[in-house]
């Protein structure tokens, strides 16, 4: 997974048939910068949220239960991203699925069907939004872009008022999942590649819920549904990330500054990472507490789900 253009790799046929190519920069800062798009911190209605747009009269909407409130009916009290911090090795549980076991472990949540690519070039949070939904609830969207519309509005209301141009922040994907009904969420940062994917393993490993990814410097969204360890982060600290399973939403386009994307499901290794997960920094606005860190949308363990790990 290197830097590429798509004049100096040799595509396959399907991709020189329709060569799609976008400028990065679909999650924070994206698009026109002379028309910024207003924004709040308010959190749509369900009734908002199910309203259907121009192009939603013959799509499916969103499920009757996904529409919801978290049953704290609360947001994230702050946009301010949590370090990944190290962390004691943890109590095993009976909770956990798979349960515990000793020796290199490997699970993947990503099922045949769960899979939703992003509308348009700016709509990489509505896709792995609708991804991660699919994920932990089977068949709860179907494609559709009057779906991705509402989580497009969802996730831009939710970000925080530094947001400029089009795309959402990782704040309002982790709130958008949240009043969803999709337990709770987080943004989180770390000062390592590979202390973020520790922090992306444990949180999975946890909850049995997939992580959201900020690639590309935090110009677009990739889902982690799975991943390969030394050892079960349940049943110890001392284990080693090899591959990660990722979903991206911009799949079968093309980058003309990224490449080719990379098919749903794919198993990548950790060292392979280097290319497209980079340290946030986005060209509109400065990040205080996410510039020239790793950036994860992880979730997080309810109360009573496991035993805590740190």
């Amino acid at each position: 997974m290197r830097p590429r253009s798509a004049s100096s790799r040799p595509l396959p046929g399907w991709i020189a048939l329709g060569l799609l190519t976008i400028v990065a920069g679909c999650v924070a800062n994206a698009g026109s910068l002379s028309s910024p798009a207003p924004t709040s911190t308010a959190a749509p209605s369900a009734t908002e949220l199910a309203t259907a747009t121009p192009e939603a009269s013959s799509a499916p909407t969103l499920p009757a239960t996904a529409l919801q409130p978290s049953p704290s009916g609360t947001l994230a009290a702050t946009a301010t991203p949590t370090p990944a911090s190290p962390e004691p090795t943890p109590k095993p549980t009976a909770r956990l699925d798979p349960p515990p076991r000793h020796g290199p472990f490997t699970m993947n949540l990503y099922r045949r069907g769960d899979f939703a690519s992003q509308w348009t070039k700016i709509y990489c949070v509505p896709g792995a939004m609708q991804t991660m939904m699919n994920v932990m609830d089977r068949g709860a969207t179907k494609a559709s872009r009057a779906v991705q519309d509402r989580l497009y509005r969802l996730a831009r209301r939710l970000s925080t008022d530094r947001l400029r141009g089009q795309g959402a922040e990782p704040q309002g994907w982790a709130r958008g999942l949240e009043r969803l009904g999709y337990g709770q969420y987080e943004v989180k940062v770390a000062n390592s590649r590979m202390g973020a994917i520790r922090a992306a393993a444990r949180a999975l490993r946890r909850t049995n819920r997939p992580v959201g990814l900020l690639v590309w410097r935090g110009a677009h969204a990739w889902v982690m549904t799975g991943f390969k360890a030394t050892a079960d982060p349940a049943l110890t600290d001392s284990f080693r990330v090899t591959h990660v399973r990722i979903v991206d939403v911009w799949y079968p386009r093309v980058s003309s500054i990224w490449g080719a994307s990379v098919k749903p499901n794919t198993l990548v290794p950790v060292d392979k990472l280097d290319d497209d997960y980079l340290p946030w920094r986005r060209p509109l606005m400065r990040y205080p507490d996410m510039d020239r860190r790793f950036v994860l949308v992880a979730p997080v363990v309810e109360l009573g789900a496991s035993d805590p790990i740190g």
